[in-house]
């Protein structure tokens, strides 16, 4: 017979399950063990992974207990790499359970200290230092992160934009180019030019009297005058300021150095000047006895006003304010309105980006010109860029195509340089590069010179398609041919820094310097719409400075 230990089946059963209880007992205690030893790398990761366990398991106190406990194992002088991992993985676990923003940023940065080059500790400490107020260092912190993974960028593009965002009436310094004030003569802005002569076809003063200015004894201030017309049918803007004293008193003569006031460096000496000399222009207007010079006057000094406005608020206001009865006058200024509102000139203070106030510009210009066609039929000019505008906000794709049909037949019954500008423009938003190019090249037989800038501005968006390399050498000369023309134009200078700063969240020493000056350039006399767009370049430039220098890449 087989000896017997005299136990029953079932006590077996029980000592069995004993057994199997004190084997899990023992190896759960060989890991506490083996934790607890001289393999701190291996010890770290364990912990790190319960801590994970912990996690996913949605116990993120005990996960924070695991995590604190790696990190006071590993001590205060490890390079470990997993030691970054303990902090940000505790940073995020505050994150879930509500600790404070400072607590969350103090982890990342233990992280940061122990792994410069980890990016989700960027991201987590960028978005604590948002949540503490601290938007500048959060922008340099996210785009460090950027730099290292590219993947974070489309996940938290909005909050870049986020950071970005600008207050339209902030006091967001930008600064005058390096040695502007050894430029001479002094610079003007050509675009306001542009904008100024775009509208002769409904009203002028300047227009008239550059044909027609043959009074029959000239006085020295008119003198002045006829020769101030002279340098602008030559194109030599910056001449005439000079030559428009201040102590002149020849009404058409204190307007005109009004207006090449407001395009000059500091407008707001137009405002001085129009505010001291405002009652004498309105006595003078009201003594011409001519009346059809009379009301060219009057209108060339309300068009002077306008263009000294900086809100849409203040425009509207002053359009409100005229005879309801003389819709000659309400056609001819809610016409200029239109155009120096679709050119940006003024902001509407209920938007916060720059994104807002590009479709405040196309209603409110759109609404203008609604509001002149009452009072009057628009010219060509005017109907091309109320057919744009309601291009823009075309929901219906057979709307889309009725409104490009109206601006191809306006621009073939007037080939002005404006509607092949603007035709051109519409075709490369419909990929249609081949009949772009077309009207570019038909647009280059008019040599006018402050219509050229916007030739060669639009000719860079030819390039859109090609290869990068290809396409920054080639906006960048599309920038320079502009530049030659108008040294400070503010579209050529935006040019300029994306082609020397390109797309990267970080930039180098060299090109931080030139980007800079760029914006400077650009802002001289960028219209306040597109000032919001270099306010956010200001700390963007410099938040990609600051993640360059904390990547040791600067």
């Amino acid at each position: 017979m087989p000896e017997t230990t005299g136990i029953s089946d079932q006590t077996k059963k029980v000592l069995i399950g004993v057994a199997a209880a004190a084997t899990v007992a023992g190896v759960g205690y060989m890991a506490y063990k083996s934790l607890s030893g001289s393999d701190l790398d291996s010890d770290l990761e364990a912990i790190k992974s319960l801590g994970n366990l912990k996690f996913k398991e949605k116990n993120y106190e005990e996960a924070i207990k695991e995590f604190t406990r790696g990190i006071e194992k590993a001590g205060p002088n490890t390079n470990n790499t997993v030691v970054a991992m303990l902090y940000q993985n505790r940073a995020a676990c505050r994150e879930k359970v509500g600790h404070t923003s400072f607590d969350i940023l103090n982890d990342c940065l233990a992280a940061l200290k122990v792994d410069k080059k980890y990016a989700k500790a960027y991201l987590r400490a960028a978005k604590a230092l948002n949540d503490i107020g601290k938007k500048q260092d959060a922008l340099a912190y996210l785009l460090a992160a950027f730099t290292l993974d590219s993947n974070l960028n489309k996940a938290n593009f909005e909050f870049f934009g986020k950071l970005l965002t600008v207050e339209p009436l902030s006091d967001c310094f930008i600064g005058k180019p390096l040695k502007i004030e050894e430029v001479k003569p002094a610079p003007v802005a050509l675009f306001r030019i542009q904008q100024w002569c775009d509208t002769w076809d409904v009203l002028d003063l300047f227009k008239t009297d550059l044909t027609k200015f043959e009074p029959d004894v000239l006085s020295e201030d008119q003198k002045q005058y006829q020769l101030s017309l002279e340098l602008f049918k030559k194109g030599k803007y910056e001449d005439i300021i000079n030559l428009l004293s201040a102590e002149n008193n020849y009404a058409p003569a204190m307007i005109f150095r009004g207006k090449m006031l407001c395009y000059s460096m500091d407008p707001n000496e137009a405002t001085r000047y129009v505010d001291k000399n405002e009652a004498r222009i309105n006595e003078m207007i009201g003594n011409e006895e001519n009346e059809e010079r009379k009301k060219l006057m009057r209108d060339a000094f309300d068009v002077l006003k306008i263009e000294l406005m900086y809100t849409m608020e203040a425009v509207d206001k002053f359009l409100q304010s005229l005879p309801t009865d003389d819709k000659e006058r309400l056609f001819k200024l809610n016409s200029f309105a239109a155009v120096f509102v679709y050119n940006g000139c003024v902001l509407d203070t209920t938007c916060s980006s720059h994104e807002e106030q590009m479709m405040a510009d196309t209603n409110n210009a759109n609404r203008l010109l609604e509001e002149a066609a009452k009072h009057g039929t628009l010219t060509p000019h005017l109907t091309m860029i109320a057919a744009f505008l309601k291009l823009c906000t075309c929901e219906d794709y057979g709307d889309v195509h009725r409104r490009i049909r109206e601006m191809e037949e306006l621009t073939e019954q007037r080939s002005t340089h404006f509607n092949l500008i603007l035709m051109s423009k519409v075709y490369m938003m419909t990929n249609n590069a081949e009949s772009s190019e077309k009207l570019l090249n038909e647009a280059a037989k008019i040599k006018t010179r402050y219509l050229v800038p916007s030739r060669h501005l639009q000719t860079a968006d030819l390039h859109v398609h090609k290869p990068e390399d290809e396409r920054l050498r080639l906006t960048t000369a599309s920038a320079n041919a502009a530049l030659e023309v108008d040294p400070f134009n503010f579209s050529a200078h935006v040019l300029h820094l994306l082609g020397t700063n390109g797309p990267e969240p970080y930039i180098k020493k060299s090109n931080y310097d030139q980007a800079m000056e760029s914006i400077r350039k650009a802002a001289l006399f960028a219209p306040p719409r597109e000032l919001l767009m270099l306010k956010r370049m200001i700390p963007l430039m410099n938040a990609k400075k600051r993640a360059a220098e904390m990547l040791d890449m600067y």
